[in-house]
């Protein structure tokens, strides 16, 4: 038996493809399909989907439905399947899962499964990126707009950027401390957030470590190059890049941390952070 779990307003996908959706998944006797209806819901029947011994639960729907069906299947072997409908698909396009939603259903149902890294940020898991920063303030603004997709997103960072301020902030890993004025700091499991925009090219998503991207100040006028490097996978190349890997960090900044897990924006109280991994934790189908 396999599960869908599908968030009816995940994504830029319209009512008549997820009609459509609905047909293609009734077409597989050996499936059925959950509509979630509430933040948490995917989380709980994939517990529960763990718990009956099901073998795959796929999620149809954006990062932010991945990563609710992923929390409940950590530590489970229960393999985590995709058919993206989201407006960036980080961990979709990571994994090379098909964007065309007839050949992810397929690629879902059949396609072969592998282990996985899953890192935790105090505690919450994601799976492609989490960070601290410029990123986290725009997805906060996009999460606000009512249109999605990669248009909106840039628009928002652009706005964004002409009065954002970088911050001060302490890392410790490695047994080292280091004082960092940043722009953002990502912390990657996978190379990218969605959209291609690849923040960490060379990251693994089952190598046992989190890479470390710090993004220093630069001038506006740098602004176009570092947004082409990005989408070229290139981003390492810029002498504003710094990057490192580990598989324990702490973070601490001046105030309060606004912060993001796969795209997802949270406004913390502390102002500390902890961000580890645990090695191969969750099951997926894909190419990890």
């Amino acid at each position: 038996m396999i599960w869908f779990v599908m968030n009816p307003k995940s994504g830029t996908t319209t009512p008549a493809q997820k009609n459509k959706i609905t047909q293609l998944i009734g077409n597989y006797p050996q499936c059925k399909l959950f509509l979630t209806e509430y933040a948490g819901h995917g989380m709980s029947i994939a517990q529960q989907a763990v718990q009956a011994g099901i073998e795959r639960v796929i999620a149809v729907g954006g990062d932010g439905t991945v990563n609710e069906v992923a929390r409940g299947l950590v530590g489970s072997q229960t393999a985590l399947g995709i058919v993206p409908i989201g407006s960036g698909n980080g961990l979709a396009r990571h994994l090379d899962v098909p964007l065309k939603i007839e050949k992810a259903i397929q690629f879902a149902i059949t396609g072969a499964s592998t282990a996985i890294d899953a890192c935790f940020m105090n505690e919450i898991p994601f799976f492609c990126t989490a960070g601290v920063g410029f990123d986290a303030y725009v997805a906060h603004q996009f999460a606000e707009q009512g249109a999605r997709g990669l248009k909106t997103y840039a628009k928002m960072a652009l706005k964004s950027f002409r009065t954002y301020q970088a911050e001060k902030y302490t890392i410790c890993y490695g047994g080292r401390e280091f004082a960092k004025t940043a722009f953002s700091i990502t912390f990657a499991n996978a190379t990218q957030y969605g959209n291609n925009a690849m923040i960490s090219p060379a990251s693994k998503t089952d190598d046992g470590l989190i890479d470390l991207v710090i993004l220093k100040p630069f001038p506006f006028g740098a602004a176009p190059i570092i947004g082409v490097r990005l989408f070229r996978g290139t981003l390492p190349n810029s002498r504003y890049i710094e990057m490192d890997a580990s598989t324990l960090f702490t973070l601490q900044a001046e105030k309060p941390l606004l912060v993001h897990f796969d795209g997802e924006p949270l406004q913390l109280t502390s102002k500390h952070i902890t961000v580890r991994l645990e090695p191969k934790a969750l099951k997926v189908i894909g190419n990890g």
